[in-house]
């Protein structure tokens, strides 16, 4: 879609654009697309800063107000903040029995980010940490988080991925604190609390570092981690940074068991995934893309034209989604420009 023509139907049905990412500023790839043995990112052009009076109503004490929501199933996606370089994934799931596990921990220069958003849950200690794949926007930050909270366990797919000084700083970190590792690969299980469950759907081997040559960044994007976490009647799919050509072969082994009331877009809501095989396997209700700069307006479209409500870090701020086993709720903390009548 050209720049010209979303502003005239913002114009049109008079959206006001001040406060949020200009939508023509895509990337054509994010961090871990750069085929790079540690992916550099680049920033999108932000818009102007606002007037006060024009600013936005920030929802964060609701997206943080740990009292309101307990006893719900929690996750928490962190807007890692910089306006010069992607910062990668960190989110974190709270059970309804209050057991924490956290995904990814964004670029090393954000690791402090995380730390203040735990902070501000009063998390003092993870039952788990987890990692999808060793490359620097989902591994980076987790040396300053483990340096400032312990883990019960550290959960992570099997590339050993010792060029990376931001990988060795992490295990480094995890073997200082005697964190027990735990290797996962397709068909494993593990529960957090007593009733959010994982099943593992990628990936297929046993040994990674077998079969990723010179850690090219695709290579690795492919073996990322793939959960499914289900509680009650509600689910859940978590692929990390797969390609399409790892979703097909997943609707190809699994088909509807992809099937999901939630999904974490691919690759940060990059061009390089969500295929439309992906998105009419998984038809989520309510999909996030997690990238503080925002990507790719024609995936955001692809979800939504399946009835999905999406939410972007990039756009929405700090997000959090809810369940009580049957239905999700969404709180984020600011709105963003109506998408639904873009075509």
């Amino acid at each position: 879609m050209e720049f010209s023509y979303m502003m005239n139907q913002m114009k049109k049905h008079g959206i006001k654009m001040a406060g949020f990412l200009v939508v023509s500023a895509l990337l054509a790839t994010a961090a871990c697309a750069q085929v790079n043995p540690e992916p550099q990112q680049t920033a999108a052009p932000l818009p102007k800063e606002e007037k006060a009076d024009d600013a936005p109503q920030l929802r964060t004490k609701e997206v943080f107000d740990t009292a309101k929501y307990k006893g719900l199933l929690q996750i928490h996606y962190f807007h890692l903040k910089d306006t010069k370089v992607g910062t990668g994934d960190s989110y974190l799931i709270t059970t309804p029995d209050g057991k924490n596990m956290l995904m990814d921990a964004g670029i090393a220069s954000t690791g402090w980010q995380v730390v203040r958003y735990l902070d501000q849950l009063g998390i003092k200690e993870l039952d788990a940490a987890y990692n999808t794949h060793p490359h620097t926007d989902h591994l980076g930050g987790y040396a300053e988080v483990l340096k400032a909270k312990d883990a019960k366990i550290y959960y992570r797919q099997s590339h050993e991925y010792t060029d990376s000084s931001q990988y060795r700083n992490t295990i480094a970190q995890v073997d200082k604190k005697k964190i027990p590792q735990k290797i996962l690969k397709t068909g494993d299980t593990f529960m957090l609390g007593n009733e959010v469950k994982f099943e593992v759907l990628s990936p297929n081997v046993d040994n990674v570092n077998a079969v990723i040559k010179n850690n090219e960044a695709s290579s690795i994007n492919f073996y990322s981690l793939v959960v499914k976490m289900t509680y009650k009647d509600t689910s859940f799919i978590f692929p990390g940074d797969i390609y399409k050509d790892r979703e097909a072969e997943l609707v190809e082994k699994f088909g509807n068991k992809l099937h999901a009331d939630f999904v974490h877009a691919p690759h940060h809501g990059n061009a390089t995934s969500s295929s439309p095989t992906w998105v009419d396997a998984v038809v989520p209700k309510v999909t996030v893309l997690s990238s503080n700069i925002f990507n790719n307006l024609e995936v955001l479209k692809r979800y939504e034209r399946k009835g999905s409500e999406v939410y972007s870090t990039g756009l929405n701020g700090n997000i959090l989604i809810t369940s009580d086993g049957k239905k999700l709720n969404v709180v984020t903390e600011k709105d963003r420009v109506d998408t639904k009548n873009i075509r």
